[in-house]
């Protein structure tokens, strides 16, 4: 059963991930000229794929965000930032580089609890 302060907490947790994801999606299409930004997306391996990565990025926050596809953009996007973390770690990037990736995963997991408590459910086997 959802509580008030349950759904509240949901959506604070939803909006946060949401403005900074799409905050990143917008970022995607500005062209690069910070001669740091070059080098970090260089390093990674991004820079000629960035217009698709924040379409990408787009499609998947609107789809956490609609309450009706809610379950499903929380599963893409966990898998959006798996591998975005995944691809920091093994490309020797420092924790603090990385950090906010784990966060917004940390707070989006937080938010699919409150928000999607059917997740929780598959998971331990139980029935809706």
């Amino acid at each position: 059963m959802k509580t008030r302060i349950g759904t509240i907490v949901g959506w604070i947790c939803v909006s946060l991930v949401a403005a900074l994801t799409i905050f990143s999606a917008i970022m995607e299409f500005v062209p690069l000229t910070d001669p740091a930004m070059i080098d970090f997306a260089t390093r990674l391996g991004v820079i000629d794929i960035a217009y698709q990565l924040g379409i990408a990025k787009l499609i998947l926050v609107t789809l956490y965000i609609i309450p009706r596809t809610s379950t499903v953009g929380f599963v893409l996007m966990v898998g959006y930032f798996g591998g975005a973390l995944a691809t920091n770690i093994t490309h020797g990037f420092m924790f603090a580089e990385y950090a906010p990736l784990v966060v917004a995963m940390v707070v989006m997991t937080i938010g699919a609890y409150f928000r999607n408590p059917e997740l929780l459910y598959r998971l331990q086997g139980k029935k809706i």
